[in-house]
Order: C-alpha cells, then structure tokens, then sequence
C-alpha cells in the first residue's frame, strides 16, 4: 500500500509520512484510522500487542471471571493477582479495569474488604478521570465504560457498608447517582440506587428511606426490566416493614419473588427467598412455620447451584434463630456449633453473626463463660475488619456478660475497650 492509500481519504500523506517517520506520534483517532486500514488493533501499531496476545489475556480473564462466579474464589482471586502484574494491561485500560474489578470482588468474597475498598477506590478515581473519557469516546465505548463506573461505584458503596462505614457509604452512592443519572438509568443503576437505600435503611434516616424508596420503584417501573424490579421491590418492601406497612411490604416481596422466579437464576432466587426470610425473622411478623419453609427453600437452592460457603451459613444461622423462636435452644447450640466450624476460615460479617448467635444461644441456656468467649471472638473479628462501631457495641455485649457473671475486672477490661473502638 502507498502513504496515499493509507492516508485517503480522512489523514493527509504528509501526516503518515511524518507519523511513519516517528517526527511526530498520531494522536487517539489518527491510530484508529491507520489501524483500520492496515487491519490490526490500536494497540498492536501503539505498543506492539497483537490482536493474538490480546485474544489470550481476554480469554484468562473470562476463565478467572467464571471461577468467581462458581465461588472458586481462591483460584480466581490467584488469576486475577497475576493478570493485574501483565506489563501489558497498562496499555489496555478497558481490559486493565475489568481485571481490577474482578480481583476485588474476589478480595470480597474472601473477606478481605478493606483490600477490596482500597482497589475499588482506585479503579473509580480512574474511571472518572478526563483520561479515561477521552479515550473510550474515541474507542466509541463510552456505555461500557459508564457501566464499569456504576458496577465498581456499586461494589464500593456495598463494601463501605459492610465494614460499617455507612457515611462513606451514603457519600459513594450518592456521588455516583449524582453523576450517573442525567444519562439515564439502567439495570444497574437501579441496582446501585438499591444497595445506596440499603445504606439508609442501616443508618435509620427514615424520611430519606421513604422518599427514596417510592423514587426507586418508579424508575424501576419506567425502566420495566426484570432485574430492575427485583432489586426495587426487594429493598423497598424492607423500607415498607420498618415504616410499619406490612400490607406494602408483602406485596413487594411477592412480587419480588415472582419476577426473580421468572428469570430462572436459582442462585440468585436462593439469595433472595433467605434475605426476605431473614429480615421477616428480625424485624416482621413472627409466622415461624412460614418463615422456616422459606429458609428450608432457600438452603436447598445455595446448595444446589453451589452458593458461597458465605450464603450457605448465613441461611443455617436462620434457621438456628428459628430454633430460638420455637424456644428449642439444644437445637440452636447444635446449628450454631456447626455454623462457627464452617466459619472458621471465613472473616467478614458472616463470621461474626456465627459467633455472636453462638454467645445468644449460651445466654439462654445460662452458660455466661461460653456466651462471653463466643461475643469476644464476635468482637475481635469485628476490630479485624476495622468495623469499630459495630465493635464498641459488641464489646458492650461482653461486658454485660461478664457482669452478669460477677467477673467485674474482665467486665471493665471489656468496657475499655468498647470505649477505645468508640474513640477510634
């Protein structure tokens, strides 16, 4: 091919001649012109990567994904630490932040949330920089970029309010609604705004929890996609039982229950039946027969299409509070026993509740030893996961116990160092 073969009819021949040359380097469109004519990628003629080498890395990063999706979260987590350290995805950035958001979302599922918050923070810095705009408008993939930004803004939000730091939380979500919406909303967005009132909820601003949630739903509504739906009516009817409107909030969880049974995504029906379940069981209507058909449903469906270990406890600690209600607590210290031993290599929220249901169950059965070295361990799992407010309450706990013991000095040890965590 001549420079003028190659240059008509969008570049000038002087310009591939001087690009050709290396007098002068060709800007982002220029190289999307060139690559297309001679029929290779951007990054082949700019770094040198070609289209096969970027082929196999997509291809590393597909199996990774599809391990964390199967919960193989050693694996993916293992992949994915080695696809961030290919020199090459410095020249990828779309590639470079899917692999980063993986790798975070593994770093979550293995409990590592603070490593999690400080990668997700970093990838949302970079995706909302002039940089990164730039060079997806010109690649013509503004959309997936914006929908990376939505889906590590979510992760993030999501993160924040696990380890308790719902203010940041708020911030996160509300940052991104913010910048988000006047392009219009999607599924996912939905699902951001949903986990943002999931945050309110836990902080108790109910005014906000009420005016959001009727938002929510309409441009859930709007937008009629199914997995808007759900995750809209789901968060809403938590909203409609703290309000005390139970008549609302049934009405959304069925209907929750029956568009997510119409998408034919066991995992996530599993999900969703024992989250409903376990908010019914804390703060609804104690129907006990129905709520432990639902955890019943639900265990067997995580088991089914191989759940996180996390879910899988988290739907026996239900049902071992539904022993409690039936005031069965032999059978709850049976369930809980086992819960704690699942969880013994696990950290994160999950753990905790094991340990302090444990601390519950030995309460009622009168063993305040155990009861207090199981919220101890509740407490310090707590302080790992840098969740210190959580941590002062349950430092609390242990104090009580062992007051009601008459162990005074282990008493104020405790006490002081609820009020150590408070003062961080």
């Amino acid at each position: 091919m001549t420079r003028a073969q190659i240059a008509e009819p969008e570049l000038r021949e002087e310009d591939v001649e001087a690009i050709e040359n290396g007098t002068r380097d060709a800007d982002a469109a220029e190289l999307g012109i060139l690559a297309e004519r001679l029929h290779c990628s951007s990054a082949e003629l700019e770094y040198g990567i070609t289209d096969r080498w970027t082929a196999a890395l997509h291809a590393r990063v597909t199996r990774a994904e599809t391990a964390l999706r199967q919960s193989d979260v050693q694996t993916a987590g293992e992949e994915l630490a080695r696809l961030i350290a290919e020199p090459a995805l410095r020249c990828l950035p779309d590639l470079r932040r899917r692999v980063g958001y993986g790798y975070a979302l593994a770093l979550e599922a293995a409990d590592n949330r603070p490593a999690a918050i400080e990668q997700l923070t970093i990838l949302l810095r970079e995706a909302c920089s002039d940089r990164a705009e730039t060079a997806a408008a010109l690649a013509g993939m503004e959309m997936r970029l914006r929908e990376q930004r939505i889906s590590i803004a979510l992760a993030l939000c999501r993160c924040h309010r696990e380890v308790g730091a719902l203010a940041t939380a708020v911030q996160v979500g509300e940052e991104a609604l913010e910048r988000e919406t006047p392009s219009g909303w999607t599924d996912r967005l939905v699902e951001l705004a949903s986990t943002l009132l999931a945050a309110y909820v836990e902080r108790g601003d109910r005014e906000r929890m009420a005016q959001f949630a009727t938002e929510l739903l309409e441009e859930a509504d709007l937008l009629g996609s199914p997995r808007a739906i759900v995750a809209a009516s789901w968060n809403s009817a938590v909203v409609a039982r703290i309000l005390d409107d139970p008549l609302e909030a049934d009405l959304l969880t069925n209907r929750a229950l029956r568009v997510q049974a119409e998408l034919g995504d066991g995992l996530a029906m599993g999900r969703l039946r024992m989250c409903m379940a376990e908010y019914t069981l804390r703060h609804g209507p104690q129907d006990v027969e129905r709520i432990e058909r639902m955890l019943t449903d639900a265990h067997a469906e995580l088991v089914a299409n191989s759940a996180h270990p996390g879910d899988v406890i988290s739907c026996l600690l239900a049902l071992a509070r539904v022993d409690l209600l039936r005031e069965e607590p032999q059978a709850a210290l049976k369930r809980a026993l086992m819960t704690v031993e699942q969880a013994a290599d696990v950290v994160g929220p999950v753990a905790v509740e094991a340990h302090e249901l444990l601390a519950e169950v030995y309460r009622a059965l009168g063993r305040l030893d155990e009861a207090a070295l199981a919220q101890t361990a509740a407490a310090q799992a707590l302080e790992k996961m840098t969740a210190l407010r959580p941590a002062s309450a349950a430092w609390m706990v242990v104090a009580d116990l062992h007051g009601d013991a008459g162990r005074l000095d282990q008493g104020r040890a405790a006490l002081q160092q609820a009020l150590m965590c408070a003062a961080l």
